[in-house]
Formats: structure tokens, C-alpha cells, sequence
């Protein structure tokens, strides 16, 4: 395996930066999966994903591991449109590097849960979150992918969403409804939240943008989202699962395949057991982006 470290996708930020890792001997061009720090929104690394991103690219997938702004630096949609601006970098530039711009799929874990939901959910529908984010640095884009002068596309193939939030407005009452969760947990409606501060206002005085933020809004039965893959522990007290089940009905809602597991006993970040999960994380992988096991 190589790395490319630090590759920019836009000039907006410094944080608009990835890692792209590549297989040797894995044949071209390569699928592609996004993978996407958690951190509360305000914090993380795009190094927090190493670990994923070798097991991986070990089978067989080239990973671009993403650092998209904070909550710190800028308030929603910025980190939406971060991510969106990736997916389209790593299609302009994929076969440059390699790559296969119609099989990319993405991983996120807790907030990167939320934003891989995000990029499933919206598809390559125009948000009003796409702002101008600038050329890349570096490998500029192309902009003529084929022939037909195709444009790059924000759409995913495939979504893996580990026990991210989807609806920031019904957290608290979740967590209140789990007898494994102490009180104190419903902190979510707070003006010092990881939500607020990413909305940028307070959850309960902003109903209109909660809507907007949460991938539930953007899922449209005309246009079928791509298969997700979600896990989430039923002892969760930071997230709770009940988002995820939120989530995977408002995907069969939509006519959307759904893999939805809940792990009895789990917890939140370091508590999920994601080395244990990756062989079957992968499975799914190979299954939606039509790659032959290694």
C-alpha cells in the first residue's frame, strides 16, 4: 500500500484536505471508499481513520480519508458541503489516480456516520450547501470525465453508517426513553451542544434548520437512495440507536435496501467494536460496489 497525504480538494480551508490510500497489486481501476472521522463535529482527524482504511485498502480498496471543517471553523451545512466537494474531487481526478468514479462508497463513524448519510441521502441533487468551494490545489479537476462531457458527481454507491445521528430534534427524548442511559445524557437540546454548535443555533429554536440538516429531508422516493449498511449499539448513550432505526425506516420508506443492526450491550466511539465488524462492513462493501472478494 501507498499513501498520498494531505491532497487538497478545495482552497476555501485548510481543513479541506484528505489522505488517499492505494493498494498495490490491486489491479485498475480501484473502488473507491470515503471514510469519514467522528469527533462531535468539533473535534477529529482524518488520522482517526488509519486503522479502517488499512483494513480496507488490505482488501482490496483505494480509501480517501477526509478532514472537513469543524464546528469551531464553520457551522452547517460547511461540513456537508465538504464532503460533497471530495466525492467530486476523487471523481474528477480519478483516473489519474486510478480510480473507478462509478463505484465509490463511503464509511463514517458518528458524526461522519451522520455526514456519509448525508452524501447518501442527497444523491447528486443540487443542495444549497454546494457553494463555490474554489479548484482544488495540486490535481486540478477535470472537468470532462468521458465523451458526453459528464460532470462531476456528489452521488454515492454505497453508505456504511455506524451510529451516527440523523435527527438532532428527537435525540434527547431517545436517550430518556433508554433505561441504560443515565438523565444527564439528554444534553442535546442544550445551546453548548455538538449539535447546536454545528447548526450554529440552539436545537430547539431552530426547527426549520434541524429539517434542513437532517438526511431524513432529502430522501425522495423518485430517486432511490443506494444501499446502507448501518450499526449502532442499543447502549448508547451519546447517540442513541433509536436514530439509526429512524434512519433505515425513512430509507424503506424511500425504496431504499437497508442493512440495519443493533448490537445488544454496545456503547458510543470507542466502545463499538469495529474491528470485529470490519468482515462483514466489507462483505457489504464488495456486494453494493460489485467487487469480488480478495
Amino acid at each position: 500500500m501507498r499513501t498520498e497525504q494531505d491532497l487538497a480538494y478545495a482552497t476555501l480551508s485548510d481543513a479541506q484536505r484528505l489522505d488517499l490510500y492505494l493498494p498495490t497489486g490491486g489491479g485498475d481501476p480501484l473502488p473507491v471508499v470515503v471514510a469519514i472521522h467522528g469527533g462531535g463535529f468539533a473535534v477529529g482527524d482524518k488520522q482517526d481513520m488509519a486503522r479502517t482504511a488499512h483494513a480496507l485498502a488490505d482488501a482490496g480498496y483505494a480509501v480517501a480519508s477526509v478532514n472537513y471543517r469543524l464546528s469551531g471553523e464553520a457551522a452547517f451545512p460547511a461540513a456537508v458541503a465538504d464532503v460533497r466537494a471530495a466525492v467530486r474531487w476523487l471523481q474528477a481526478n480519478a483516473h489519474r489516480l486510478g480510480l473507478d468514479p462509478a463505484r465509490i462508497g463511503v464509511i463514517g463513524e458518528s458524526a461522519g456516520g451522520y455526514l456519509a448519510a448525508m452524501l447518501g441521502a442527497a444523491g447528486d441533487d443540487p443542495l444549497s450547501e454546494d457553494v463555490d468551494l474554489g479548484p482544488p490545489v495540486g490535481l486540478a479537476p477535470v472537468v470532462d470525465l468521458s465523451p458526453a462531457g459528464a460532470r462531476p458527481s456528489s452521488a454515492v454507491r454505497a453508505v456504511v453508517d455506524l451510529y451516527g445521528p440523523v435527527d438532532f430534534s428527537t435525540m434527547d427524548a431517545q436517550l430518556r426513553a433508554n433505561p441504560r442511559c443515565p438523565a444527564r445524557a439528554a444534553s442535546h437540546d442544550r445551546a453548548d451542544s455538538p449539535e447546536s454548535r454545528f447548526l450554529g443555533a440552539q436545537i430547539t429554536a431552530a426547527p426549520e434548520l434541524v429539517r434542513l440538516a437532517s438526511p431524513l429531508s432529502h430522501l425522495r422516493r423518485d430517486r432511490p437512495p443506494p444501499p446502507f449498511l448501518i450499526e449502532h449499539g442499543d447502549t448508547d448513550c451519546t447517540v442513541p440507536y433509536q436514530q439509526s432505526q429512524q434512519l433505515a425506516d425513512g430509507l424503506y420508506a424511500a425504496g431504499g435496501s437497508v442493512e440495519l443492526t443493533l448490537l445488544r450491550g454496545v456503547g458510543h466511539g470507542g466502545a463499538f467494536p469495529l474491528a470485529e465488524r470490519l468482515a462483514g462492513i466489507i462483505r457489504f462493501l464488495d456486494r453494493a460496489l460489485d467487487r469480488a472478494p480478495r
